[in-house]
């Protein structure tokens, strides 16, 4: 547990590389997006097309002995001046990472982290703290809705693919605040290790609205993936046939239906010829917007104790 940067400048890097997915941005994040030169924005892309998002990125990262979780001043010497590391001997792809992520240090996390030392530590003794009184997995629970318990005791991540975790098979939980995170926990396991970021901003207030609701308003908040669903609700199509339907890119259709999947709204199913199609999931729809307009509503009925959980569970069981 603790505040480690390079790992926060990796997740930076996904999220701007998987930016419709991950928007709105705080403002950290939204800076650091908006200082990236058009020859960073396609290192980000081409190193992020190699990596899975970046994912192999973070992976790497996390390996014992990796810069992943080192300090700044040390993380920022690996990745600038030592030569050999998992980031130098797993390829050009996830070497090409290590000036984008040096920069991302020393431009972005360097001055905020200096700023924000006091807050960065009394965020990790919260977490600390919250852990120690409620467990970790009481604790995960109660920071998202986008994460739950399973009748056979497995936590199920609303993610996709499908992450599912039982608390046996891991040998590492790495917890640590973030500076870029966009949502108020995002997560990622590799192997037995599980690594989860907490955001930096305030709790959300007792009647503010879940993760879950803002994917959902998100997923429908767009000219072009309100198009994509009345699309879909004609018939399931690959992504390819929706990006020359739409007149898009493959790669913008993709991150469209990244969070479509996020917002449990499509499901990938192997059509004629094992042709991989999107699907529309009409039902999850349905009772997503239900919840939204049930969260409107207990406002005006004056009733704080809306329980959002309930709300949105007939869309997590469809989803998950």
């Amino acid at each position: 547990m603790g505040y480690f940067p390079v790992l926060d400048a990796a997740l930076g890097l996904r999220q701007a590389y998987d930016f419709v997915r991950f928007q709105p941005f705080n403002p950290l994040m939204e800076a650091c997006a908006g200082r990236l030169s058009a020859g960073d924005r396609a290192r980000v892309e081409a190193t992020g097309e190699t990596t899975r998002g970046w994912l192999g990125v973070i992976e790497a990262l996390l390996d014992p002995g990796d810069v992943g979780l080192m300090g700044l001043e040390e993380g920022l010497l690996r990745l600038e001046q030592a030569p050999g590391g998992p980031l130098e001997i797993a390829g050009s792809s996830l070497a090409g990472a290590r000036p984008l992520l040096a920069q991302v240090l020393r431009t972005d996390l360097a001055p905020e982290t200096s700023r924000r030392a006091r807050h960065l530590l009394e965020a990790t003794e919260a977490i600390a703290r919250g852990i120690r009184k409620d467990g970790l997995w009481d604790y995960v629970l109660g920071r998202s809705d986008r994460v739950r318990r399973a009748r056979n005791g497995e936590l199920e991540f609303r993610i996709k693919p499908e992450l599912r975790v039982r608390e046996e098979d891991l040998q590492r939980v790495i917890v640590m605040p973030s500076l870029m995170v966009s949502r108020q926990m995002a997560f990622w396991k590799s192997g037995g290790t599980l690594l989860l970021y907490v955001s930096m901003a305030a709790p959300l207030p007792v009647d503010g609205p879940p993760e879950s609701l803002l994917l959902s308003a998100m997923a429908v908040g767009d000219r072009t993936r309100l198009r994509m669903l009345r699309h879909l609700a004609e018939r399931s199509c690959t992504n390819l046939e929706m990006a020359e339907l739409l007149g898009v890119n493959p790669s913008t259709a993709s991150r469209h239906f990244k969070l479509f999947k996020d917002a449990g709204f499509v499901e990938l199913r192997e059509g004629e010829g094992g042709r991989s199609e999107y699907e529309l999931a009409s039902g999850a729809i349905v009772a997503a917007l239900d919840a939204i307009a049930g969260y409107i509503a207990s406002g005006r009925q004056g009733s704080p104790t809306w329980n959002a959980r309930a709300a949105i569970g007939a869309s997590h069981d469809q989803t998950l």
